[in-house]
């Protein structure tokens, strides 16, 4: 029984050997035909792409990015206003024409991302005269000092600028030129203790400016809309209440000089 075992476990061996060293006698032989030492190769797919050195090596023919600096300016201002008022309740309100409003004026341009110089800050100190008529009311004409603080645009096609401006103002009434007659003075230099002498509000506008360095000439008109009443509101009565809010166009000329 034993060696029935043993003849039939050779047999087996000799039905697998054989037919596995006759497979390997074939795969020898195509590969012998075909000059591969091995059957089987691997496909490098990147092997067609540049490396990293191959792409710094090459000759690209690029462009440089146009970059930005920051830029200011000063300058001084000469300017005419065309000065009203916005009266409540209505008393015959007429507007005036005051020269003589002087300024001195920085603009600074700031460079964003490298990119735009487009944007930019305006700080302008003036002394100025506004004002405006009224059928009851006499020679209401003022002296300001004021502070403008605004945001400035300008948009650039060859040696011209248009620009756009936004932003608040603060001011002081310095001095009036009422007659000594039209009212009672409490108080020295032609004011009366119902004015308002502090000034505050919102200036926008606009313009057109010509570059011939290092200098730069602009032609503007910005609107004053003042937020602080010329008087308290009880000027006339403690039960009817008076509003006068400052409604000036300012004309203007500025000639920079490019810092």
């Amino acid at each position: 029984m034993q060696n029935i075992r043993r003849i039939v476990f050779a047999a087996l061996v000799l039905l697998v050997a054989v037919p596995a060293a006759m497979w390997a006698q074939d795969l020898e032989e195509d590969g012998k035909e075909s000059g591969l030492d091995t059957v089987f190769t691997l496909t490098d797919y990147n092997a067609g792409l540049p490396n990293g050195l191959d792409v710094l090596s090459q000759d690209v023919n690029t462009k440089p990015v146009k970059k930005y600096k920051s830029s200011s300016m000063i300058g001084v201002r000469y300017g005419v206003n065309l000065s009203g008022a916005h009266i409540t309740p209505d008393v015959g309100m007429g507007q005036i024409i005051c020269p003589n409003n002087f300024s001195i004026v920085y603009t600074y341009y700031n460079n964003l991302w490298d990119m735009l110089d487009n944007f930019g800050t305006q700080a302008v100190a003036r002394l100025g005269r506004e004002g405006f008529t009224a059928e009851y009311l006499r020679n209401e004409t003022y002296t300001v000092a004021e502070l403008d603080l605004l945001c400035n645009f300008r948009l650039n096609f060859s040696a011209f600028r248009i620009l756009i401006n936004l932003g608040p103002y603060a001011g002081y009434r310095l001095s009036n030129d009422r007659d000594e007659d039209s009212y009672t003075y409490p108080l020295p230099g032609n004011w009366n203790y119902k004015d308002n002498r502090y000034d505050y509000g919102l200036m926008f506008g606009g313009g057109l400016g010509v570059v011939f360095k290092p200098f730069e000439f602009h032609l503007e008109c910005n609107y004053k809309w003042g937020l602080s009443s010329y008087y308290h509101t009880y000027f006339y009565h403690d039960e009817y209440w008076l509003f006068a809010y400052p409604r000036v166009f300012l004309f203007s000329g500025t000639l920079y000089f490019k810092l």
